[in-house]
């Protein structure tokens, strides 16, 4: 994980949401229940957050879509006197953390469970998208592969971020990278999706941004970091618009 995903806290208090329960899991539901797009969005390790069900919402206002928030870590979040990792004692809740219960093996059958059993509930999608948070979009990444369920995906803030899973992308994904992130990690993602042929794929970085910006460390009361919330979730939406 990167050294700015543990280092920055969030901004406000998790929320208690209304959920359903999809593939098991505790799940934030909104939208168009009845709509022909569907899109999962996969939190950031500090999981339920208002501005990360604000952009689920805006998400499913914009495509017309029904968009879920899966509660994949079972309410065990990354706790905010992790932050930042500046003892011993805090690097190694991180590290049990990641190696336990956010390691993507872990978590991948749970958004298999959940596509599955969203397919049943909401047959009238024809089309599903999946984007993740930090965290997230590692997960987004590593089922964009073949035999994907998914049409199209993309990553905010990338953490665990690393240009080999680029390499098997199969499907039209799109990165959207804050100023945090490694450039040149960037940069060779950017490289490993043009080079191959025929997948659709966007990358961009929001040069003003923190690491966090459209998660639970977004801070909505900052006039620029609403406004590249709002583009950011716009962006999303636009390129999932293409695919679904």
């Amino acid at each position: 994980m990167s050294a700015a995903c543990c280092s920055r806290t969030p901004i406000g208090a998790s929320e208690a949401v209304p959920v359903q329960q999809i593939g098991g899991l505790d799940t934030y539901v909104a939208g168009n229940t009845s709509s022909k797009r569907g899109v999962i969005i996969i939190y950031d390790i500090f999981g339920f957050y208002s501005q990360t069900l604000q952009g689920a919402d805006r998400l499913a206002e914009q495509l017309g879509a029904v968009a879920l928030v899966p509660d994949f870590l079972e309410g065990v979040y990354a706790e905010h006197s992790w932050t930042p990792p500046d003892t011993e004692e805090k690097k190694a809740a991180f590290s049990s953390f990641f190696a336990n219960t956010a390691a993507p093996p872990l978590n991948i059958p749970k958004v298999n469970a959940v596509i599955t059993e969203a397919k049943s509930k909401f047959p009238s999608v024809e089309k599903w998208g999946v984007v993740g948070l930090c965290w997230g979009g590692k997960l987004s990444a590593l089922v964009s592969t073949q035999g994907t369920e998914f049409a199209v995906s993309g990553q905010v803030h990338p953490g665990l971020f690393d240009a080999k899973d680029a390499k098997a992308i199969v499907i039209p994904h799109i990165v959207l990278a804050s100023k945090d992130e490694d450039a040149s990690t960037t940069a060779a993602y950017k490289v490993a999706l043009e080079e191959r042929a025929g997948l659709d794929s966007y990358v961009d970085t929001y040069s003003t941004q923190h690491h966090g910006w459209m998660g639970a460390r977004a801070d909505l009361d900052d006039a620029e970091n609403k406004k590249e919330f709002e583009r950011g979730y716009k962006e999303i939406g636009d390129f999932f618009a293409k695919h679904l």
